[in-house]
């Protein structure tokens, strides 16, 4: 019996051993700011909903590292429901994460509060996002907290992670609209869909941006492309009143939803954005990561806004920016061509105003 009980110690021992590093958030930052740092990792924290602030749950706060044995890991810093606190030290292991035919998806072996492990899981990034897809449907969402854009660390010079956001034409000649957040950093930005072909890619180059209002204007630039043919819909000169209808395209987590574009309807939920931003709309039409830079519609199919957030925190709360502050972009243009004066979307049924402008409506992918 005694051996027993000395072996099952050994096994406890050994077990706990295996969940610690000696990993913490200053040596994690020292790991990457001299070893470079890959699209994905990072510091990351929990997004937590209503009823979790108010029975005092503290958002995790997680470390992204690919260690130098290759193995990922995400690393506890802080956090967690205040049952299992005592549980859980700086540097512990709290998930491991193996690779998927799929680039930004994961298969995760995730500890519990109590430290107990679930496979029925898996990990998506998207820009700026993590994103934690439990069995039950429930989904987990973290902020990525470091690197900012503001902070100099070294990207890793190994094979590129390509992320992508959504684009629309508002000129025949290749200029796109897509938002500012989309292509920060890129070092290449290739656009899909054009002509509806998914297969080919064309390289763009970037035009103007506007980063305090999230917009930007990117134009192919490949010596394949010949036009996009007349844009069927018009920019709305007016502010879109509340309780209008209106209408999304976009192409949301493809990882896992693919590359056929995707609708969502909804209303104008108020004419300001988060906390009031008056260079916002705030609409009831889910969006997604991957919806970032695409088309806001209203029921005649005009232009009204681009989308450009959502509040985690709500159901059915996304943000779009105002035409208006895209106008103003399009005017930096040197030598402006005329936009779109007739909107052919006017007077068609839901479906038919999509199959026009889903031609028009990319994928925008960046390095």
């Amino acid at each position: 019996m005694k051996n027993c009980i000395t072996l099952l110690f050994i096994l406890i021992s050994f077990q706990l051993f295996a969940q610690q590093t000696n990993w913490n958030e200053g040596s994690i930052k020292k790991h990457w700011q001299s070893n470079g740092i890959e699209a994905y990792e990072g510091i990351y924290e929990e997004i937590l909903n209503s009823y979790d602030v108010k029975i005092g749950v503290t958002p995790y706060k997680l470390a992204f590292l690919k260690e130098n044995n290759g193995i990922y890991k995400l690393i506890f810093l802080n956090g967690g429901d205040k049952s299992f606190i005592n549980n859980w030290r700086i540097g512990d292991i709290k998930a491991s994460l193996s690779e998927t035919a799929t680039e930004n998806i994961f298969k995760v072996k995730w500890r519990m509060g109590d430290k107990t492990i679930s496979e029925n899981l898996h990990v998506a990034f998207d820009i700026g996002v993590m994103k934690i897809y439990w069995s039950h449907g429930t989904i987990d969402t973290y902020l990525k907290l470091y690197p900012t854009s503001n902070e100099s660390v070294r990207k890793n010079q190994e094979p590129s992670k390509m992320v992508s956001g959504t684009g629309f034409a508002i000129f025949s000649n290749g200029i796109i609209v897509t938002n500012y957040h989309v292509i920060e950093g890129a070092t290449a930005i290739n656009v899909k869909g054009i002509n509806s072909d998914f297969n080919s890619k064309f390289k763009a180059k970037i035009l103007v941006t506007d980063k305090t209002n999230d917009l930007a204007l990117i134009q192919i630039n490949d010596d394949k492309f010949t036009a996009l043919g007349s844009i069927p819909y018009t920019i709305k000169s007016n502010i879109a009143g509340v309780g209008e209808n209106i209408f999304v395209l976009g192409y949301p987590l493809r990882a896992t939803m693919g590359d056929e574009i995707k609708l969502t309807n909804g209303i104008i939920s108020s004419k300001t954005g988060y906390q009031g931003d008056i260079t916002s709309y705030q609409i009831s039409a889910p969006v997604q990561p991957g919806n970032s830079g695409g088309p806001l519609f209203d029921s005649q199919g005009a232009l009204i806004g681009i989308i450009n957030a959502k509040h985690t925190g709500a159901e059915n709360a996304s943000y779009a920016v105002k035409v208006s502050y895209l106008t103003n972009l399009i005017d930096l243009i040197p030598s402006t061509p005329k936009l779109q004066t007739i909107n052919s979307l006017m007077g068609k049924t839901l479906t038919q105003q999509v199959e026009m402008a889903k031609k028009f409506v990319y994928i925008i992918e960046i390095e």
